[in-house]
């Protein structure tokens, strides 16, 4: 008893990333997506010094796919955190002394595993049963169902029901999740779904 008393809990960001284009001085060569360890600091104008960010899993840009969608990002190894970095703070990532993107913070939290997380690509509406998304799964999901967590452009939510179907599409059959207690405009492609907290 008593092991995490004194002991600061890592700190989650969730957020929405936009690539810069080639043509706004981005990168040259775009990133295939996936985790990502740059730099990055505020816009604010607090004059502190670029430090060390983590995501977990960036969209692939500038260039292929949307450019942009929902990240979580953390301080690696209890690293420097900038004084000003709640909901709406803009941040500037960097790669040495090339901006490359930006992210609008929506939110905070303290860190959690999460058994699986899906970034969508589409979303359709399925009459009388809710709306179905395609897009990229990684982990495993209960296909009895369970609630998750949705974060979009605008928002973080709670859908209270997600469940791993597949769907007949030209060619075979294509994984998809069943959601409901969500209405189809509030789920954009860019947007991730993500099993609520182990």
């Amino acid at each position: 008893m008593g092991d995490d008393v004194g002991v600061e809990r890592e700190v989650e960001l969730s957020g929405w990333m936009r690539w810069f284009t080639a043509s706004e001085g981005g990168r040259a060569e775009p990133h295939p997506g996936g985790r990502y360890t740059p730099t990055a600091a505020a816009t604010s104008g607090t004059g502190e010094a670029p430090w060390s960010i983590s995501f977990d899993d960036v969209p692939a840009g500038p260039g292929i796919g949307l450019g942009e969608g929902a990240v979580h990002a953390r301080w690696p190894n209890g690293g420097t955190r900038p004084s000003a970095c709640g909901p709406g703070t803009r941040l500037i990532i960097t790669e040495g002394l090339r901006p490359v993107a930006d992210v609008e913070i929506l939110g905070t939290a303290i860190r959690a595993e999460r058994p699986w997380t899906f970034r969508v690509t589409e979303s359709f509406g399925i009459t009388g049963r809710g709306v179905g998304v395609f897009g990229d799964l990684t982990g495993e999901i209960d296909r009895n169902g369970g609630p998750a967590e949705l974060q979009s452009r605008e928002r973080l939510l709670v859908v209270p029901q997600v469940w791993l179907e597949f769907a007949r599409v030209a060619g075979g059959e294509r994984r998809a999740l069943l959601l409901r207690g969500v209405a189809k405009q509030q789920i954009g492609p860019g947007s991730v779904m993500r099993g609520r907290p182990l």
